[in-house]
């Protein structure tokens, strides 16, 4: 597709974004219903979006049918220059450099490490000296600040109590941590715990964007066991933490290309009927983003019978090879998907509950509220946003840059795996589940009205909060786009159904969705939304604004 000009690409998702709009004008109804949302789901989660990563054809696409979308609706755009559109400016990093040398050796990139997380733009390393910092998964074992500062840092990743190594999952935690924020570089010691297609994929191009040029934070590194011996002069494992290491010289410093296709958040408006508050807006926001496709296919019914024993949440849990016991069990469920349809090779990761059911969603929403009988006093605010893969990149570029001031958002409300939640997909689950997170953080009456929208449901939801428990290690408030709202002091939540077996995986497909739950989902919104819009004075602040730029506390 690289190879096409940039006007038949415009004319392909044009032309895609008619036809879907087409076909749904024909059959969705005003209300939010089950089949909408199905026919909805199954054009954004096609195998033809490519899983839809930031930068590639499938969500330009993706971003042309959401804007077909709400202008088919009735809605006004909001992006720049009075376009649905707000691009975010991405670029392919790779790589300056591909060895570092330590003494009279060499560290070859893609071998023996690779650069990770948001390709900061890093000085180079001048002879800086390597230091054992401690345990990457036991922060009791970290060295101070001043220890770090300026130095190469090298965390290992120790066994757990069934004697394993398993990745790091929050190294995000890790490099914004105080005591590495003035390091030179992190290097953590766990790029042997990756199966080869990941490390070819995380050592290829990598996107990001211009937001995290001078983040702050220091170049973050995978590496092997074996480079980790080399910059130390020793095995970790007989060091202690504050052990000095031998000098560095090298670039970790990236080159950057931007992508061939824009990367855009789609921003849409439903004016507010009261002219005193229509100046003020209830965001509703989900990401039009996923992953992308894996380079070697695998088979979808092997990978979701392992998963269903061995990896419950997915991507989330640690990937390992299965017991006896397990494999036992891995065969008779895949010899009884087999009984219903032969072996199907798969390599999109569709990305149909991440985050399909939530763009999904806020569509069915707009169109109801467009066909309510009355308007709301304030703006409806519909936000799509890209990168949320990366980095919540697209959600912070837009209220970094907001097209409506900033101030002017009341409350934002963010859809995020909305589509399963079932006792199949995680032990809590339930057709009442919900996972809500931030609710309270900055406003309680802002979690009031959430609160009284769902007690009015037919069917409430049972509200869980403990994902937002200050300090959890799966970080779920810093991980999804409510934050970039939060941090600007603008009361938010994050609703999700949770994470199951196919979260990042190719098996995420359409036809696992529970479409009745989801029109729950998105009828609990709408209803909050109308709440929060109708009120005559916004929702009160507990706390006051912080700094919009300091890093994500759980």
């Amino acid at each position: 597709m690289r190879g096409f000009s940039s006007v038949a690409v415009v004319l392909l998702s044009a032309t895609l974004a008619r036809s879907a709009g087409a076909q749904s004008a024909g059959v969705t109804s005003a209300a939010i219903s089950p089949a909408d949302l199905r026919l909805r789901l199954f054009a954004i989660a096609d195998d033809s979006m490519g899983g839809r990563q930031s930068g590639s054809v499938g969500n330009f696409k993706t971003t042309e049918y959401v804007a077909a979308e709400f202008h088919r609706l009735g809605l006004q755009p909001a992006g720049e220059g009075g376009s649905w559109f707000q691009t975010v400016p991405f670029f392919f990093a790779e790589p300056g450099s591909r060895t570092l040398a330590v003494g009279d050796a060499a560290l070859t990139f893609g071998t023996d490490y690779v650069l990770i997380g948001r390709a900061v733009a890093a000085a180079p390393l001048d002879g800086i000296p390597a230091i054992y910092g401690g345990a990457a998964n036991d922060p009791s074992t970290w060295i101070g600040a001043d220890q770090s500062a300026g130095k190469l840092v090298v965390l290992d990743v120790r066994p757990g109590a069934d004697g394993r190594r398993t990745l790091v999952q929050r190294l995000r935690g890790v490099v914004t941590d105080t005591r590495f924020t003035r390091a030179a570089a992190l290097a953590v010691a766990e790029l042997d715990l990756f199966r080869p297609e990941m490390v070819a994929q995380i050592a290829g191009q990598r996107l990001t964007a211009d937001t995290s040029r001078g983040s702050g934070q220091p170049a973050l590194l995978l590496i092997s066991p074996r480079a980790a011996e080399v910059l130390l002069g020793a095995p970790v494992d007989r060091l202690a933490a504050g052990a000095p290491g031998r000098a560095v010289r090298g670039e970790v410093v990236p080159r950057f290309t931007p992508v061939a296709f824009a990367a855009r958040n789609v921003v849409a408006v439903l004016p507010g009927r009261d002219p005193a508050l229509r100046g003020q807006y209830v965001a509703l926001t989900a990401h039009n983003d996923h992953v992308g496709f894996t380079r070697n296919p695998v088979d979808h019914d092997s990978i979701r019978a392992h998963n269903q024993v061995v990896r419950q949440m997915g991507a989330d849990s640690p990937d390992r090879p299965a017991t006896a016991e397990e494999q036992t069990r891995v065969r008779l469920l895949l010899d009884s998907l087999r009984r219903l349809r032969p072996a199907r090779l798969d390599s999109i990761r569709n990305g149909a509950d991440d985050d399909g059911t939530g763009t999904a969603a806020i569509l069915e929403i707009a169109e109801a509220l467009v066909a309510g009988p009355t308007r709301p006093r304030r703006s409806i605010l519909f936000v799509s946003h890209t990168g949320e893969e990366e980095g919540l990149i697209g959600s912070e570029w837009f209220t970094d840059h907001p097209t409506v001031p900033i101030d002017s958002i009341v409350a934002a409300i963010d859809e995020d795996m909305v589509g399963r939640g079932g006792r199949a997909d995680l032990p809590a689950g339930g057709p009442n589940y919900l996972e809500v997170i931030g609710a309270r953080r900055l406003s309680n009456e802002f979690g009031d009205l959430l609160e009284a929208a769902n007690a009015a449901q037919s069917q409430p939801f049972t509200f869980d909060y403990s994902y937002d428990a200050p300090g959890h290690p799966l970080q779920y408030y810093c991980r999804a786009d409510h934050y970039s709202y939060a941090r600007y002091g603008i009361p938010s939540v994050a609703l999700s159904r949770g994470e199951h077996l196919d979260y990042h995986q190719v098996t995420d497909e359409p036809q696992y969705i529970d479409y009745p739950g989801l029109a729950r989902v998105a009828r609990l919104v709408h209803d909050a939304a109308l709440r929060i819009a109708n009120r005559e004075q916004r929702p009160k602040l507990d706390r006051p604004k912080g700094d919009p730029h300091a890093p994500c506390v759980q």
